[in-house]
């Protein structure tokens, strides 16, 4: 069992004030130190970074935008002048999504190719393994997807969220979502695995009051979904699929065929690329879960940067490898040290203004305070940043900041 818990009482509550980083430019703001190497610092050369990342398998499309997004920020920093006056470098391996071959390699990246912070994984399982891995050689690890609630208790040091959040989290902004629209005929599929029990008992616990629910646990490798959907209700409005990720895209055009006609799926945070080439004219229906935020000045300024230097397109994923790099950099700025511990505690000693609506701020176990979530869907139309594109995101809802999640809150032992 989950407790009930509306939205308003994750609304701020801890009022810590910490010293806030702005990265803008692709250099982080730390000119006062820029130079100046740490008492535990003898070197002069590169400070490497670890890219963990699905490169091939189920997850290839996350981590080969994350990588390269990660690389990008490396080069405008130290096109900067890097950091504490030494240029970054990655090491990058492809894990397969196989969490044996993940702890391995972060091992490797660690012993031999003397990676001080790590960032990648995407998949809830190689998120797990390579936490537990994180904290035994204190090591600190950035998740780029990755949103299992299992994976931060909150004996957590060196390891925390960027793009994707429990259960919980991701929840409360749909459960936002169904009260401004003022939804009340809802359907959902989950995937029969440990995230989709939770995205399931979550809306359970979460649900509006007055809110009428037809919810359905498939099949994890399931990709004929019309029996599902066929079942639904003649009025449904909106379709979650939030918690069958492999799943959503299939979800949505399935239903389009069979001639459902809620306003929208609401799916889970695959990169926006690969939904409009799945989804083609159905992507304008399809409401993309993120975190970044591509409708601020800033984001766009660095999206036709990496447009210009790449020849590829900028989009919420890139946001999350490019982010990733921005606060590992901040915190051996903040830390004026190398040392893997003292990098993670600036990890958490400072607001990072990164790529997200509102600066990360990171509680003690990872967990991300005062975020804030948007819904999305696609329309043929260029972006800002890069008129000879096809398609952009238009902001459909964002959520009030969400705070952090505290696993003590919530019980998932019955899931």
């Amino acid at each position: 069992m989950v407790r009930n818990t509306s939205q308003s009482e994750y609304s701020l509550k801890r009022t810590k004030r910490r010293r806030f980083i702005k990265a803008t430019g692709g250099a982080v703001a730390f000119g006062a130190l820029a130079g100046c190497l740490g008492d535990d610092d003898d070197e002069d050369g590169p400070i490497t970074i670890g890219s963990l990342q699905p490169l091939s398998g189920d997850f290839a499309a996350w981590g080969q935008v994350h990588g390269s997004a990660m690389q990008f920020a490396v080069d405008e920093i130290n096109e900067n002048g890097g950091v504490l006056g030494r240029d970054l470098e990655i090491t990058e391996s492809d894990t397969e999504s196989n969490p044996g071959q993940a702890d391995t390699t972060f091992r490797r990246m660690v012993e031999e190719d003397g990676a001080v912070a790590l960032a990648g994984p995407v998949s809830s399982d190689v998120g797990i393994a390579t936490r537990e891995t994180a904290e035994e050689m204190e090591v600190p690890l950035i998740l780029h997807m990755a949103g299992s609630h299992q994976i931060l208790p909150k004996d957590v040091r060196y390891c925390f969220r960027m793009g994707s959040h429990s259960a919980v989290t991701d929840m409360l902004s749909v459960m936002g979502l169904i009260e401004q629209e003022g939804y009340t005929e809802i359907a959902a599929i989950n995937g029969d695995y440990e995230w989709g029990r939770s995205v399931e008992t979550t809306i359970e616990a979460l649900l509006p009051d007055g809110v009428n629910l037809d919810m359905q646990l498939t099949p994890l490798g399931e990709s004929d979904f019309s029996p599902f959907i066929r079942d639904f209700p003649d009025d449904v409005e909106i379709i979650l699929a939030s918690g069958h990720p492999p799943g959503s895209i299939a979800i949505h055009n399935q239903a389009r065929e069979i001639g459902v006609g809620h306003d929208f799926t609401v799916g889970a945070g695959l990169p926006p690329g690969v939904l409009v080439g799945a989804l083609g004219e159905n992507a304008e229906t399809f409401l993309h879960q993120h975190v970044s935020d591509p409708f601020t000045d800033r984001f766009n300024e660095v999206a036709e940067r990496y447009v210009e230097e790449t020849g590829e397109r900028f989009d919420t994923h890139e946001a999350y490898g490019y982010s990733s790099v921005q606060v590992i950099a901040n915190a051996i700025e903040e830390a004026d040290s190398t040392d893997p511990a003292d990098i993670a505690d600036g990890i958490r000693d400072v607001e990072h203004d990164v790529l997200l609506a509102n600066p990360i701020e990171y509680v003690d176990y990872g967990e991300v305070e005062n975020l804030v979530h948007m819904l999305s869907p696609m329309h043929f139309e260029p972006p800002e940043y890069d008129p000879d594109g096809e398609w952009r995101l238009e902001e459909f809802f964002r959520s009030d900041p969400i705070e952090a999640f505290d696993p003590d809150e919530w019980d998932f032992d019955d899931v």
